[in-house]
Parts: structure tokens; sequence; C-alpha cells
């Protein structure tokens, strides 16, 4: 509930942004406006560039391909459009009865424009329209690429690169700024995210089927949400008044993954139309999209641990432990999305955007754990290692179940309106996001036989070992007869995040008689709610059973002998019907408060933000300055845990609260140099929450460790500074050439101390998070699209993109040391080649993405990083009829891995194979 303070500041803002004085307003002496459609289907041209030959004075088509020209003084004026890939088109009008045009386009005489060419001119007609500097990715580009969701959409554009989970890209860093730091919008609304911890949206649960367009913005403007360090993201569902009339587009494949060998199905279907509420024309549209996934995947994974142990009187660095993992996962993907919107002219628009995603997925994981430290190391060279008298309990086999389900809800609407001497707009929406994993149960086996022993190799890459008895390689570990189950640990997960918005912008051009200047300002009012409940219990007093019980088919296991297999549904029905059998031991009743109650919290966060930005438009140049202002109140309730001397837990109510507020001033800067070369350049300041689980008055306590990791709620926002400067050449049609720098100065950084001096947990080595020392990123990006316009080559395609960066971090446990920037990968980059004429279209992708640092140690040997990655894709369509198309995709070609390592590549830490995709199907349009 709105507390009155709360409601009295947002009043004030208001009344701030939107009660400016009207008399400062000219009203325009004659005005031209219209829309710029394509011939032949009457779709709207965004981004198309509608300029008065005799003034020079020059405005862009909007999203609906909306143009105005006000304050024109002559009778008739000649009007040139331009859109790039299609032909330069004039028309002379008059002037004195402010009319309303339609303006057509046409691409005869040329090669028909469709699929991926169309889509590229559409995204670099955006990019060239936009204030800010936004990249933009079109539906069809993402038809074209073989991209699952939206993170994989992402990673083909410059500055970006993803991170994966069971091979699918799941999260997004822009220009190597962790995913957690940027905002995510969908049709213009914040969407919360599911991760309980976090603030970082996974793209994953977005699928493309379900959206027409993508953005990212780089630099933003004063009218733009200031929490965009990285940058943001928003997401696009399809208008009806986007296509030519009624329509019907589908798509249908199977996929076949090598490593499961099983045949996943997909489908999407989007319909939309235009209707008359009016009697007079076809003023109200309505799109209807609805997609569904269904994959069976299978992953082969491999995880070690190194660290100093004891080697006769010294110690060396060797292999602590290691875990085979064989995953089987079930994922399912359900979206839907409803776009209602009247338009009774081209001057006004009301509009109801809805988006619903349902991602879930069915997971089972049968691993192995060899505890090497739990024995004695009797014989190493620094590569090859002998272990002796490694103990029953030291060789482990679990089997886990849990289904995880995220829902996103995302509503908005509002209106658009377009006056003689204003633009209005005003929104209001809800997101909806929650996430549930209620059934999680691991069951935990123990090898129950004779001491064993075991060799192994690391130093190389993947450690390899050998179990052995009394010399001899041994068999008995793979026998599931030989485990018995030692324990049960579930852990459910509930996670609701809630976000409402409200806000207008005020746009009025020529503002106090200026012709050459436009003021627009704003409010943008969000208030959000975040409840996280994650509980975890160990059942130590269990049922007797051998996991020969459970035994199921031996799984496909490419990185080693993972044994007899174990079926999840077996353990589960047994856990289920010895239910009241399984029960936490007295003594374990401490240990099992602490991980209940210790991640649980309560978070409120509200957010007030104002803006003024000026526009002023010169012969050949135009300059965007303004300020934002944002205020946030948030307060949280967690658990307050304290342990005695004697070991008892203390459980009491403790709760946190915090404001502040920042001034984010804003200057962008472009300047045509010539008609087909542009300069952009920006100043831009920018913030970052810290995340909830960092800000949060929570604990985590492991008695068995003597760890405890808290929240900190005295936490400042990240603080950044950024300059960019970019220059873009469209030297050809449909063709561009773009570099850029650009460099971040950001304050507050926040990373993890460990100290072990707390009070509240003597004995522990407690992790905090703390606001360190700045950090910065500097960085390249280069970018070409060229499409070929002589006969010999006409309908090729190509493309690449480079970003470079050097990013730097000071940690103060590693004082002198300094660091990339978590996620920061050094080099990134995409190349494309792309074919297609009347019938056949086929596109060929590869992404890279050089090694990034994930966690920082206690010394170098301790650092985590995640290998480099190389991916290539590639797809095809062939069009039977008007109709129907044939397309094929083949997905990671090349098989490549996930791959961590800890120190150097020759110690890894992580190592996962997904196979490849192949898949057929069938797509058209009626």
């Amino acid at each position: 509930m709105l507390n009155k303070g709360f409601k009295k500041n947002s009043i004030k803002m208001a009344m701030f942004g939107l009660s400016l004085p009207l008399a400062a307003y000219v009203q325009a002496a004659q005005t031209v406006e219209g829309v710029v459609q394509k011939a032949g289907s009457g779709v709207v041209l965004a981004g198309a560039a509608v300029k008065v030959k005799e003034t020079g004075q020059q405005v862009f088509t909007d999203a609906s391909g909306r143009f105005v020209l006000r304050n024109l003084t002559a009778d008739q004026v000649t009007l040139e459009i331009n859109y790039i890939g299609l032909p330069l088109v004039t028309q002379t009008v008059q002037t004195s009865n402010n009319q309303n045009l339609t303006i057509q386009l046409d691409d005869l005489e040329r090669l028909t424009v469709v699929g991926q060419r169309q889509a590229q001119n559409k995204a670099l007609n955006l990019y060239r329209a936009s204030d800010s500097i936004t990249n933009f990715i079109a539906s069809d580009d993402m038809g074209q690429f073989v991209d699952q969701n939206v993170a994989e959409s992402l990673q083909r554009l410059a500055g970006t690169s993803i991170s994966r989970d069971q091979g699918e890209g799941r999260f997004v860093s822009i220009r190597g700024i962790a995913a957690g730091l940027s905002n995510v919008t969908v049709n213009g609304m914040r969407i919360g995210t599911p991760e309980g911890s976090s603030r970082a949206v996974p793209l994953d649960v977005i699928p493309t089927g379900s959206i027409e367009g993508i953005s990212v913005t780089k630099a933003p403007t004063p009218d733009m949400a200031g929490d965009a360090i990285g940058g943001a993201v928003d997401v696009k569902s399809a208008s009806a008044f986007d296509r030519d009339g009624a329509q019907l587009r589908y798509r249908a494949e199977g996929s076949y993954n090598e490593l499961s060998g099983d045949t996943s199905p997909k489908f999407s279907i989007n319909a939309s139309d235009i209707f008359s509420l009016s009697g007079d024309k076809k003023d109200f549209g309505v799109s209807f999209g609805l997609n569904y996934l269904d994959r069976k995947l299978e992953s082969d994974n491999q995880e070690a641990e190194y660290d100093r142990v004891d080697f006769g009187d010294d110690e060396a660095f060797a292999l602590l432990e290691l875990q085979q993992r064989k995953y089987f996962v079930n994922r399912e993907r359900i979206g839907s999305n409803l776009n209602l919107e009247y338009r009774p002219d081209n001057n006004n628009k009301y509009f109801l955007n809805t988006v619903f995603s349902r991602f879930s997925d069915a997971e089972t994981r049968q691993r192995s754990i060899y505890v090497f430290e739990d024995g004695t190391l009797t014989d190493f060279d620094g590569e090859q290692a002998t272990v002796s008298e490694l103990a029953p309990d030291a060789v482990r086999k679990r089997i886990r179940y849990r289904t995880k389900e995220q829902d996103t809800l995302a509503v908005s609407l509002g209106g658009d309106h377009i006056q003689d001497s204003f633009n209005l707009d005003y929104y209001a929406g809800l997101s909806i996001t929650k996430e549930r994993v209620l059934d999680e149960n691991e069951g935990r086996f123990e090898f129950d036989g004779d001491e064993l022993e075991a060799t192994y190799t690391i130093g190389r890459g993947v450690p390899r070992f050998t179990i052995l008895r009394n010399g001899v390689a041994d068999t008995t570990h793979l026998d599931n007869a030989n485990y018995v189950l030692d324990r049960a640990v579930i852990e459910p997960i509930k996670v609701d995040d809630n976000e409402y918005n409200l806000g207008a912008n005020l746009e009025m051009p020529y503002f106090a008689g200026n012709s050459n200047f436009t003021l627009k300002t704003g409010v943008d009012l969000r208030w959000k709610n975040k409840d996280t409940d994650s509980d975890i219990t160990e059942l130590r007093s269990v049922p007797d059973a051998l996991l020969s019980e459970f035994t199921g088919p031996s799984p496909k296991y490419g990185l080693g002998n993972l044994g007899q297999g174990v079926s999840s549904s077996r353990y589960i029905q047994f856990f289920n019907q010895n239910r009241a059998d399984f029960k936490a031991r007295p003594r374990d009743q401490v240990a099992n408060q602490l991980t209940e109650l210790g991640e649980d919290f309560v978070a409120d966060e509200n957010v007030q933000a104002a803006y003024m930005m000026g526009t002023y438009d010169g012969d050949n140049w135009r300059l965007i300055a303004g300020a934002r202002v944002e205020r946030t109140d948030y307060s949280a309730t967690g658990n307050q845990l304290e342990l005695d001397e004697e070991g008892d837990l203390t459980v009491s109510t403790r709760s946190a609260s915090s404001d502040y507020t920042n001034v984010l001033p804003g200057l962008h800067f472009h300047y045509e140099l010539a008609e087909d070369l542009m300069l952009r350049t920006a100043w831009t300041n920018t913030i970052a929450r810290p995340s909830f689980n960092d800000i949060s008055p929570r604990a985590s306590i492991d008695v068995e460790e003597n760890e405890v990791s808290l929240g900190n709620p005295e936490l400042d926002p990240y603080e950044a500074m950024n300059y960019d400067l970019m220059l873009d050449w469209y030297y050809g049609e449909g063709s561009l050439l773009s570099a850029g720098i650009f460099y971040k100065d950001i304050d507050n950084f926040i990373v993890e101390q460990s100290r072990n001096d707390v009070p509240e947990f003597a004995g522990f080595d407690v992790t905090m998070p703390i606001n360190a020392l700045s950090a910065s990123v500097k960085g390249l990006e280069f970018n070409v699209q060229h499409s070929f316009s002589n006969e010999m080559l006409r309908g090729f395609l190509i493309g690449a993109n480079m970003t470079l960066l050097d990013t730097e971090l000071a940690v103060p446990d590693r004082a002198g040391e300094s660091f990339s920037l978590p996620e920061s990968a050094e080099k990134a980059g995409n190349l494309f080649l792309g074919y297609e004429n009347d019938v056949f279209s086929a596109r060929a992708s590869l992404s890279y993405r050089d090694k990034f640092l994930s966690e920082v140690g206690d010394s170098a040997m301790y650092d985590i990083y995640v290998a480099e990655h190389t991916q290539v894709d590639i797809t095809a369509s062939y069009k039977l009829s008007k109709n129907l198309e044939l397309v094929t995709e083949l997905v990671n070609l090349t098989d490549e891995p996930l791959e961590l390592y800890q120190g150097n590549k020759n110690y890894n830490f992580q190592y996962e194979e997904y196979g490849m995709t192949v898949a057929f199907g069938v797509k058209g349009k009626f």
C-alpha cells in the first residue's frame, strides 16, 4: 500500500513535469502531416526521413509511420521521402490546407525486398532515426536466425554477449556490463524477474514467436529510464497496423537434438486484422499471437574443484572433488500476446498491449561425486596423482528432480496524441512475474563398501580419474546395489515480483517561438514489490533403501562412465509412499532453520522520476540536452539470525530502509557530415540499483563449513558517467559501415568482501557485498552490413560486427591487483552471410565471445573464468507457394561446449556438452 508521503511526492513530481505554461506554445503557421507506407501492401514504414527540400527541415516517421511538419511558411513545399532500401520519393504538396497525406514508397524495377533484406533495411532505418544510440532487430531477422528466444537474438548485435543455460541463451550482457545492471521492458513496460536474488531478467522466458522486434539502447536520452549502466532492452509485440490488413502467419517444426536423440515440436501462429468502429474507415486493430515449444534436452557435465591439500610434510595444489552430472530436461515455453489499438485518425492512438509467457523446466539430474580430499594423497607430480584410503562415504551418487515454472505477464495501456502545437502520450501498466519450484527433491546415497583408491590427472584440461581397489581398476562404484540412502534434501522456492507503472510525456515543438527548438518533459512512477521464500530442509532420518531399487537405463554420457542409470520417478514415488519415514533429526533442527529462513525477504521499491529535455535542430546537426531526476525509496524485511557460543539459534525480524536521489544530466549531439555520413556523440549519466539479494536484510549460514553470507542494506547504487562517439556511413543501398568508441566510469561498484571478525558470527567467515572502488569500461565497436546490388551478386548479404573491451575493477580483498569486470569479454563478434531470391533464402551465422571473468577468488589460482565460445548456426527456407515454405535449421553446428576453468585453462572447472540440434518444418502466411 502506498504511504501518504509517497503519494504527495508523486503528485508534486507530476505537477512539475506537466504543468508548464501553455502560453509559451506558438501555434504553427501551417502544418503537413501524414503516414508513409509501402506501396502495394500498405505496411507502415517507421524511421523514414521526410525532408522539406526548400528549407532542409526534416523529421522521421514514428513507429506507426506518422510524421508532422509544423510551422511551414510557404504555401507549397516539396517533400523528399527517404527510406533505406527503397527509392527516393518526391512529392509537392500545398500547405494552406494543413494536409493529411498518405505517401507510398515502391520498389519497382528492383529486387523484391523481402525476408532478410527487408528486416535489415527496417532495422537500419530505425537506427538512423533514433535520437539515442540504439540498435534494432526486426522480426524477419529473428526468423532468419536460428534463435529460440530473445537472448539468442540479441547476441547478434554489436556490444552484446549472452550467458547460457542448457545450451540456450538466458542473460544478456551489454558492453561488458552484467545483465542485472540493465533494464528490460516489453512494449515500454518494465517487467520484473522471477530470479529470487537478481535484477537480471532471464530472456529465455520470451520466445521470438511472441514479438515483432527488439531494441537495445546503449546511450539513453533523458526521457528514458536512468537505471541503464549497461543499457536498456525493449521487446515489442506486433500491431495490426504494422501489417497488410487481415493476415495469418504460421510456423511449425520439429527439432532433433543430437545428444538426447529426441524430436521436439515447436509452432507459432499470429493473426491480425483491422476493423471499422466509426464506419468511415478501418480504425481498430487486433493482433493476436500464440506460440508453443516443447524441447527434450540432455547435457553431459563434469565439474571439478581444486585447492591445497596435505601432501607428505607439505601441501600441494590438487583436485579436491570431481562431479559427473547428467541432465535430462523437458523444457516448455508457452507465449501469447494480444494487442488492441484504436486510431480514430492519424493523430490519435489508444492501445492495450498484453504479453504472457510461461517457461517450464522439468529436470532430472543424476550425479556421481568423488571427494578425493577425503583420502590420502600419496603420490603427486603436479599432474598425476595417487590417492589411497579413500573413505566409502567420499564416493556418492545423487538423483534430483524438480519442476521450475516462471510466469511473466505484462500489460500496458495508454494513448498517443499529435496536435498542432504539442504531442502528448501517457501510459499505465503492470508486470506480474513469479517463479515456483515446489517439488525439488534430491535423494543422496553413499557408497557402502570398503575403502577405495584412485588415480587422477589434472593440469591438462578436463580431469580424468580411475577408481582402484588394491591397486587394480575397480567397478564396484558403478553398481547401484553398493549405495545406501543417506538423506533427502527438499528445496521449495517461491518468488513473486510485481511492478506497477504510470507516466506521461509532453512534447512541445517550436517552443517559445523558436522554430528550431523542441521542449519535452514528463514523469515516470514505479511501484515494485518482491517476495522471496526459499527453504532448504535436510531429512537425515530415512528408511532403509538401496540405490538399486531405483535403477533405470544407463544414460549416454560422453565424459566418462556414469555407471547405471537412476530413475527419478521411481525415487519420487518411493519418497511419497514413505513420506512419514523421512524426518529431520533433532540435532539438525538449527541447521534446517538457518537454511529455511536465511534467504527469505520481502522488499518494496518505489521510484519517482521526472525529466526535462530540449532538442535544437540546426541546418545539419541536432543537439539534445536535459536532465532526469530519479528518487528511490526502498524498504525490506527479513530474518535476523544469531548463533550463540553453544550453537543455539535466535531468530528475530529485521527491517531496513533507504532512500536516495540521483540527478542524471545528458547531452547528445548528431552532426550530418554529408548526406550519407552521420557523427553521433553522447555524454550520459546512469545508475543501477543493488540487487535485492545484496541489499536485503538476509543471512545464509552454513554451520558445517563455518561460512555466512549476508545482505547489506547500506549499499549505495552504482553510478556511471558514460561517453560515446559513433560514426555511421550509409555508403550504399541497404548498407552501413559504423565505428564507435565508448567509455564508462563507474562508482560504487558492488563486490563481495570476506571477513572473520564480525561479532554476531564469531568463528565464521562472513561474506558481504560492499561498494568497492571505481570501475571502468573502455570499448570499441565496429559494424558493417552490406547488400549487393550489382547483377552478378544481387541477392547476397553480408555482415559483421566486433566489440573490443578493456575493463578494470579494484577488489578490496585483492589490494594491488586489477581485474576485468565480471561477464566482460575482451572480444566479441558476429559474422553472417546470407542469400535470397524469389523462392530460396539461406543464412549462415557465426557468433564469437572471448573468455571472461566469472568469479573473483582468494587469489589468482581461485578465480573462475568462462572460456571462449564460438557457435555456428545455419538456416534456410524454400518457397513452395505463396502460402507455404519449407524451413530447416542447424543450431550449434560445431557442438560447442560450455567450459569454465579455475585460475587457467589447464584446470577445468566445468565442462558441459549439449550436442547439435537440427530442425525441419514449414512456415507461411495468408
